[in-house]
């Protein structure tokens, strides 16, 4: 009898999960928003055998009524959870029915950033000093003499509200603007290299980590431009890369599942941004397909399954995602797009804008324009890749403010 797996959540960034299925030869069932299902790519990743069940809502309780439908067509034996709205949904179906999942534990800690803080505090773990205060006035008094600061949601994601503070003017200012958004939290600016690691854990055993390099906009926000495999580490960081990632999923209780942790890379060693208990975004997994001919997607259904993944050897290439930025207006033109897809070294390029959109400053992941996955045999030959896509490829806007 064929498995089941339910994935909570897919977007584009997840459609690979339904070819990793079908490989797999599993059935699939994939909750998502119904404009996310209505797309003609989506329809084409869900062929016969892989129902979508649409969800209205963003709650944890509308992602877990939606998962109550597609149990109702029958059991599952697996679930992941997608994105980072659907991890507390993802963890209480696994709990409920006793399937392999990251624990409600190491879910709850995932959600909430000064959670984790406090929680890694009391493990020892290295990570920025922060505070997460009342008021703006407990903020104004833990960030004097320590400015600049990051201020940042405790609950955000994709750079949302992230900001460098330099003083206590602009802190009051930020949080005047984020007053309605729940718990803030401020920390310490550490100023190392920004990395994540990816790992899938089996039985609270970790089976995969490899380090991706990171690459944002310049402060205050800090925005991701792209990502990089190899990272460059030298044996010495990477061993304390590992020893970090083994020290979070054993604090957080992490059973099975992927993990996503960003660090900095300071004179002392890693020190940790933040973990997330779901697939990365950004193309990543594709990113470490790409390098090594690792498909983590597969090796996150496997664990959900109860399974431990069968990881191939890694071989050792090199690849990025790259989100192309141009300056704010209007596109006046898109050059070369059909040049840059033939070139061997593209793997996809994707284009979210059109001629005559208005295009504003890059101050979260929505503001990107546009993505660009690469490979080479090595980083000489990815450098080389990148250069040729920044030639060829041209989106070309006016003066014009966007909203004119």
């Amino acid at each position: 009898m064929r498995r089941r797996l339910l994935l909570v959540g897919m977007g584009r960034v997840g459609r690979p999960y339904a070819t990793a299925a079908r490989r797999l030869g599993l059935d699939l069932a994939v909750l998502d928003a119904p404009t996310s299902l209505a797309y003609a790519k989506a329809r084409k990743f869900l062929t016969e055998d892989q129902t979508g069940y649409p969800v209205a809502g963003t709650a944890t309780a509308a992602w877990f009524a939606g998962a109550s439908e597609a149990l109702e067509d029958g059991p599952v034996d697996g679930v992941v959870a997608f994105g980072e709205p659907h991890v507390m949904a993802a963890a209480l179906i696994c709990d409920e029915l006793a399937l392999p999942g990251p624990g409600l534990r190491a879910a709850a800690v995932s959600r909430d950033k000064a959670l984790q803080r406090r929680l890694f505090a009391r493990h020892g773990i290295a990570q920025p000093a922060s505070y997460l205060p009342e008021d703006v006035e407990a903020a104004a008094d833990w960030a004097e003499g320590r400015y600049p600061v990051i201020a940042k949601p405790a609950d955000g994601t994709g750079s949302r509200a992230v900001r460098l503070i330099a003083g206590e003017a602009g802190l009051r200012a930020w949080h005047a603007e984020h007053a309605g958004d729940g718990a803030v939290l401020i920390e310490q600016c550490l100023t190392g290299p920004e990395y994540s690691v990816e790992c899938v854990v089996h039985r609270g055993e970790l089976v995969f980590t490899e380090p991706t390099l990171k690459h944002t906009t310049a402060p205050p926000y800090f925005v991701e431009l792209g990502h990089t495999v190899p990272a460059g580490l030298s044996g010495a960081e990477r061993s304390g890369v590992d020893r970090l990632a083994d020290q979070v999923a054993r604090a957080m209780g992490m059973r099975d599942g992927v993990m996503h942790l960003e660090f900095r890379m300071e004179d002392t060693g890693p020190h940790l941004m933040e973990v997330a208990v779901r697939t990365p975004g950004d193309h990543i997994f594709e990113v470490h397909e790409l390098a090594h001919g690792v498909s983590l997607f597969e090796a996150a259904i496997s664990v959900a399954l109860g399974d431990r993944p069968d990881l191939p050897a890694r071989r050792a290439g090199a690849a990025a995602v790259r989100f192309p930025t141009v300056a704010p207006g209007r596109v006046e033109g898109l050059a070369g797009v059909a040049a840059t897809r033939r070139l061997p070294t593209v793997a996809d390029l994707q284009i979210d804008v059109a001629v005559g959109d208005a295009v504003g400053p890059v101050r979260s992941s929505r503001d990107r324009v546009a993505t660009v996955l690469l490979r080479a045999g090595d980083a000489d030959g990815l450098a080389r890749a990148e250069k040729t896509v920044a030639d060829l490829l041209r989106i070309t806007t006016s003066a014009e403010p966007p909203g004119h």
